[in-house]
């Protein structure tokens, strides 16, 4: 496969998931403090806004919180997300099915054009049921192949790093209020698995069964080992069976990583642990840039930086392989 087409591919699946996620943590959140007893002050806001990737900001208020993930260009918003993902699917439309490419296309125009500001909610799970929508039309109408199998790879590194920054976060600022069940269960809403929680546990919600759930469970499609664990089948179909590529090794020691932690060893250092998985995730970037990206001749933008292009067909620099 040309390396322009597996840049595209990879960016597609993960500017879909990082909209998916901004548009959910966001929802979860502007909840959250509604149904608190004490009105938030700002630092639940500046909070949020680290978690949502805006480090740095200083902003305390929940209209201005919303305006900029939804729509700011400084930082991760929704609308940045799904349009850098319509340019990358424009980039390799032919290895698309038409109508994977229309929803994503006719995303776009509702996420640019949508006058979002009366109604909140409505705007943001649009957003996640549209893409829910295209994961299943690139399950059952896209070929189980390479093509699909990058998508695959970017939407599931995205989810591991999005799913681990919430829990150890969560669980840092936490620490000193574990009983505080309302903010445990916004944290498993923000990543999609408040049913799936309560299916397997009863008795309330617990810090440590939701680190459990969240990041060491291995069939829950929405935890952090489960989606390092699709990430490393991916690329073991990409590289065949004779090849073991630096990215399968990187995400092999991950997924070793998340199957040799315990819980209690979460919960007592959960920003060490974020640490160390941030530190193999940004080794795992590099290690596709050069395998499969040929970063020499592709943009940065593999590593999904908001606001950057996306290498158009034209620019088939070489092959992925």
């Amino acid at each position: 496969m040309l390396s322009s087409a597996a840049t595209s591919l990879t960016l597609l699946g993960r500017h879909l998931e990082r909209a998916d996620h901004l548009a959910r943590i966001l929802g979860v959140h502007v909840a959250l403090s509604l149904d608190r007893d004490d009105e938030p002050g700002p630092e639940f806001w500046v909070r949020f806004m680290e978690l949502a990737g805006w480090r740095g900001s200083d902003t305390g208020r929940r209209d201005q919180v919303a305006e900029m993930v939804i729509t700011g260009t400084l930082g991760p918003s929704v609308r940045t997300s799904v349009a850098a993902a319509r340019l990358a699917a424009q980039a390799v439309r032919p290895s698309l099915p038409s109508e994977l490419y229309e929803h994503v296309n006719a995303l776009h125009w509702r996420v640019q054009e949508s006058a979002w500001q009366p109604d909140l909610y409505p705007f943001l799970t649009d957003v996640q049921m549209s893409i829910r929508l295209v994961d299943g039309l690139l399950e059952d109408t896209m070929p189980h192949d390479e093509a699909r199998d990058f998508v695959r790879l970017g939407k599931f590194v995205e989810r591991a790093a999005n799913v681990t920054t919430v829990v150890t976060r969560k669980s840092a600022e936490l620490a000193d209020e574990p009983e505080d069940a309302l903010e445990w269960t916004a944290v498993l809403k923000s990543c999609f698995a408040f049913e799936s929680y309560q299916s397997r546990h009863f008795g309330g919600v617990t810090p440590e069964h939701v680190i459990e759930t969240l990041l060491l469970d291995q069939t829950l499609p929405r935890s952090a080992r489960f989606s390092t664990i699709t990430g490393l089948e991916a690329v073991a179909r990409i590289d065949g069976r004779n090849r073991r590529s630096r990215p399968y090794r990187l995400l092999t020691r991950l997924k070793t990583m998340f199957e040799q932690t315990d819980t209690q060893e979460i919960a007592e250092h959960p920003l060490d642990f974020d640490a160390e998985c941030r530190a193999l995730l940004r080794q795992l970037e590099l290690a596709m840039r050069e395998t499969y990206f040929h970063p020499s001749k592709v943009p940065a933008s593999v590593l999904g930086e908001e606001g950057q292009g996306v290498p158009q067909q034209q620019q088939q620099a070489g092959r992925a392989r």
